[in-house]
């Protein structure tokens, strides 16, 4: 059977999958910054279809200036209505998460990516994106609190208790319970309008986000499960 390569670039980390029409054979995960030494490595004859998908343009031109084959999927790829202001800007890691969710379970979702950014995405019964919203991540969140004079060196502790008894405790107790807090006012938001809304957490963070919200399943490898159905269009 026919195998292509997936290329999913995000901000921090990068996914290489190897996908048939039927299903996801192995998916390579590296840093995003490794990209041009991956491709020396690994891609140097390779002249199969490579399709990519990427949020880092300096990424997108180096893959393109390195290997042949390339084909990128964009918004125009997609079978459902974008219904934003501007679909072309929509970043392709959110729609392919879409994508991944609608195919595992063709109801109406609430898709979770919790990364260097977290976004919160929005997919209505008839299969329609309808946006979403995006607020930093942890790692965001420690670099940015690390610019504060007082807060240079002071280290983020897993919280033992919603009140931190240092520095390192609150710190830790406003990133962990505070992003946990924040993605379940959404997510209760949105069942307002929807009670039967499936909540599907992915990402890097999203498997103890998960837990920490205690609702919804993790999909490890979401975007590329959407990637999959692009290639294939098999939605």
């Amino acid at each position: 059977m026919e195998m292509n390569t997936a290329i999913l670039v995000g901000n921090t980390n990068t996914k290489i999958a190897h996908v048939n029409e039927r299903s996801i054979i192995r998916v390579f995960n590296i840093r995003t910054q490794d990209i041009p030494r991956t491709i020396r490595k690994h891609f140097s004859n390779y002249n199969d279809r490579i399709y990519l998908a990427s949020v880092v343009p300096e990424a997108t031109e180096v893959i393109k200036r390195k290997l042949n084959n390339i084909e990128e999927i964009t918004s125009k790829k997609f079978p459902f209505r974008i219904k934003v202001k501007q679909p072309d800007k929509v970043g392709i890691d959110r729609l392919l998460n879409a994508l991944g969710a609608w195919q595992l379970y063709r109801r109406g979702c609430v898709i979770i990516d919790a990364g260097s950014a977290i976004t919160i995405d929005l997919m209505n019964d008839s299969g329609d994106f309808e946006g979403g919203v995006i607020f930093p991540g942890e790692t965001l969140i420690i670099n940015s609190l690390r610019t504060l004079a007082l807060l240079k060196n002071v280290k983020m502790s897993t919280p033992v208790s919603l009140v931190g008894k240092n520095t390192s405790e609150a710190i830790g107790s406003g990133i962990v319970y505070g992003l946990s807090f924040l993605v379940s006012g959404y997510i209760r938001a949105f069942k307002e309008k929807n009670p039967v809304l499936h909540v599907v957490f992915t990402g890097g963070s999203g498997r103890s986000l998960c837990r920490r919200v205690k609702e919804g399943c993790y999909v490890e490898h979401l975007g590329i499960i959407g990637m999959r159905c692009v290639i294939y269009e098999n939605v």
